[in-house]
């Protein structure tokens, strides 16, 4: 059975005893893993919970031939399992025949972020995909938080703290409490602004729309504010160029599913719907040129032109584009 994080709340009681949680949201994972653990009812947890972190495929297989102690069933959590170097296979079949006939009382739970070979595909294992949330459900989980702690936030502001966080629960549970706190009874723009620090990646996109808007002002603010973070000349013309290569590659492959052109461009799926949001307001020729621009910028700073001559030239060529 293959389940999306959103589906296993209603699946707990139809598991298997082998369980593979995957994805890239750490938040996601953790909880997942959590649900499974309080469904079992375990007695006496200390003795009958095991946690093997990056342990080889016998030593796990083995905990999970332990019988409970005083308890109707045994928990085994294999963390970041990772293939040792060369024994694919030999992992593989130690799985596999574990996997033909599982210890009953023993739920076996593996937690890694991406989805080894010697994993996947395993008869009578169940997986659950932790992905990061789509926009949607991402403002739904915060507004009902902020509800249950007695605060409002409109749905824009709730999109705009997902953003800010790049989708990423761990960081939006974290900043969304730090709100709740900290805010009156309705927590808003300005709130968020003030409390939340922007991932960088946003910054980099806001500097995009700045440039597409032709709003020079705007744009020569972002650049600074990117620097004033630590982020140097040269890492801030290769992102600038990272950037609009998403964008242009986002609306020449509009037809292209969102998660295959993260996995082409080896992105987050939020960076691809971020670029092809801003994408919008360019051209593919006008994008073209843009990549041109940056890898003329990057050239000049190889020539050991004056690095801030060459931001501020980089963005009036873009704008003017």
């Amino acid at each position: 059975m293959k389940l999306t994080f959103n589906q296993l709340k209603g699946q707990l009681d139809k598991l298997s005893d082998i369980v593979v949680i995957y994805g890239e949201d750490y938040y996601l994972r953790e909880k997942a893993a959590e649900q499974i653990e309080k469904s079992l009812n375990l007695d006496f947890v200390d003795l009958n919970k095991e946690v093997l972190a990056q342990a080889p495929m016998e030593k796990i297989t083995d905990a999970c031939v332990t019988m409970p102690f005083m308890s109707g069933r045994r928990l085994v959590i294999a963390e970041d399992y990772a293939v040792p170097k060369g024994r694919d296979q030999k992992e593989r079949e130690i799985m596999e025949n574990y996997a033909k006939n599982p210890t009953l009382t023993t739920m076996l739970v593996f937690v890694t972020e991406t989805l080894p070979s010697v994993l996947d595909g395993i008869v009578n294992a169940d997986y659950v995909d932790c992905k990061k949330l789509d926009g949607n459900t991402l403002e739904k989980w915060i507004t009902v938080f902020c509800r249950k702690e007695g605060k409002q936030i409109s749905p824009y502001d709730a999109r705009l703290l997902a953003d800010y966080c790049l989708g990423d629960m761990s960081r939006i549970s974290t900043e969304t409490k730090k709100l709740c706190d900290f805010s009156d009874r309705e927590i808003t723009k300005e709130d968020i602004d003030l409390m939340v620090e922007k991932d960088n990646e946003i910054k980099l996109y806001e500097l995009a729309n700045d440039i597409a808007n032709k709003n020079c002002d705007k744009a020569f603010l972002s650049a600074k504010n990117l620097l004033d973070k630590g982020v140097t000349v040269s890492a801030l013309v290769s992102s600038v160029y990272r950037t609009f290569r998403r964008m242009f590659y986002s609306l020449v492959s509009s037809g292209t599913g969102q998660k295959e052109m993260a996995s082409y461009l080896g992105v987050q799926p939020f960076a691809v719907a971020k670029a092809r949001e801003v994408a919008q307001k360019f051209s593919p020729v006008k994008l073209k040129k843009a990549l041109e621009i940056c890898a003329e910028a990057d050239e000049n700073i190889r020539k050991n032109i004056n690095n801030n001559a060459v931001i501020n030239f980089l963005i009036l060529s873009l704008i003017n584009i």
